[in-house]
């Protein structure tokens, strides 16, 4: 039951997105990232033998990504990777399977991933916290940092263009999502710091904005901190237990998309974490 609810609740940011058109955003000469509104986006790079894709989406998202592909190239898709075990960036496996894609996987997503039957396997893994993949004059490095975020959560990063790609670890312009499902936000925090030790300028992100640099990994961070901070202070306050999440305000960010919303659940999960001494 739980992980049913979990599941849903990682699928609730397609719900409002069916009346939207996908588009394609090309972030440099040969990577690209296809979404729809500014939900989700999945990436494809171009390499000299193929197309490299992270993350499928699900079926809907991965059928236009594979339309988006097909506008700009013939070559074959030689690889798909997943960036993590959740189904809401990897349903749409499939899709690319039939055109032949070999699926890659870290180990510790694997894990995850054997035991739900509506997810298509990885072919194979890579394992340890950094691995290389060349693709004649093209490499694509992939990073492992530890849990905080799904299972086998990977940072890609291209050197020739000194850019990372960052799935759900760093989201643009609102909030953390709701109460923080299937994540340990002290080790995510702790992870970002790891991030912004990569050599990189530009950041390509699954959600909400496609383009970002480091101000918003920063942001991030930052938000972490303040959250942190605002309910250390209540609970130094004597604040009672329940009424903390009524009682945080974080008047930095009312800016953000689901502040209202989302606010309180977002305390809710670091006042959890506290409270069985994560």
């Amino acid at each position: 039951m739980i992980r049913s609810i979990v599941i849903l609740l990682l699928l609730l940011p397609f719900a409002n997105s069916s009346a939207q058109e996908y588009k394609t955003i090309k972030a440099n000469e040969d990577i690209y990232l296809v979404g729809k509104g500014n939900r989700s986006f999945s990436l494809f790079y171009l390499v000299d033998d193929g197309v490299v894709v992270i993350d499928p989406m699900n079926n809907e998202y991965a059928g236009a990504t594979l339309e988006a592909i097909r506008k700009i190239t013939d070559k074959p898709i030689l690889n798909l990777f997943y960036s993590h075990n959740h189904w809401d960036h990897i349903g749409g496996g499939a899709i690319f399977k039939e055109e032949d894609a070999k699926i890659i996987a870290h180990k510790e997503a694997a894990v995850n991933i054997a035991a739900s039957p509506e997810v298509i396997k990885p072919d194979s893994l890579w394992i340890g916290n950094k691995a290389e993949f060349h693709f004649g004059k093209s490499i694509l490095e992939t990073y492992y940092f530890g849990k905080n975020h799904g299972d086998g959560m990977t940072v890609f990063r291209f050197p020739q263009h000194n850019a990372i790609f960052i799935v759900d670890l760093v989201v643009p312009d609102r909030v953390l999502y709701s109460y923080l499902p299937d994540a340990q936000p002290k080790e995510w925090r702790l992870h970002l710091d790891s991030i912004s030790e990569l050599d990189f300028d530009a950041i390509y992100m699954s959600h909400e904005r496609a383009l970002g640099d480091r101000s918003d990994l920063q942001l991030m961070k930052d938000y972490f901190d303040d959250l942190y901070a605002a309910v250390e202070n209540e609970m130094n306050a004597g604040t009672p237990f329940f009424d903390i999440p009524e009682k945080v305000e974080l008047p930095k960010y009312t800016h953000l998309k689901k502040y209202d919303e989302w606010l309180h659940m977002n305390v809710w999960r670091i006042l959890m974490e506290k409270s069985i001494g994560q």
